[in-house]
């Protein structure tokens, strides 16, 4: 596993992103509320599959798995935290380097929250890895699109938690 040491980084670019995302949102689950649009699987149902691809995402990660990533992460995928924002190509051609380290990972997440608007899921959670290099607890917000049947991550932010 990578591991990066943060420093506290403002999120407001993304929060204010969201912000619009959930505007959007609210208008297309309008439509999709009066029969306008088209129908879409449960939300209980996507909520599950956003987990998943979620904890998927997270495992590819920290194993370097960069087929799993490569199908998760869309084309256009931004990677952010203290250390800027890198494309997904940057992001995945770092992973593939000879000298990218690699490590067993035991994984909590807590406070998970999952938001649906129409196509669009923000998921924001408290991200607790632990290493043989020490314990390392993020802050992550993550928003997916859907397209057609197929959730994929676009955008995802990581803060460092001050320590206690």
């Amino acid at each position: 596993m990578h591991v990066c040491k943060f420093s506290r980084v403002s999120i407001l670019g993304l929060a204010l992103s969201c912000g619009m995302l959930a505007q959007t949102g609210s208008r297309l689950m309008s439509k999709s509320a009066v029969g306008a649009g088209p129908s879409t699987p449960s939300r209980a149902a996507d909520e599950e599959t956003l987990r998943t691809l979620n904890e998927k995402l997270l495992t590819a990660h920290d194993h370097a798995d960069v087929a799993t990533l490569d199908r998760i992460e869309a084309d256009e995928f931004t990677l952010a935290g203290d250390f800027g924002t890198v494309a997904k190509k940057a992001h995945l051609d770092r992973l593939r380097e000879p000298n990218y380290k690699t490590e067993a990972v035991d994984r909590k997440i807590t406070s998970q929250e999952i938001r649906l608007y129409g196509d669009v899921a923000l998921i924001s959670e408290t991200d607790h890895a632990h290493t043989a290099d020490g314990t390392f607890d993020f802050q992550t917000s993550s928003v997916w699109v859907r397209a057609g049947e197929s959730w994929r991550v676009v955008h995802m932010h990581y803060s460092a938690l001050a320590k206690k």
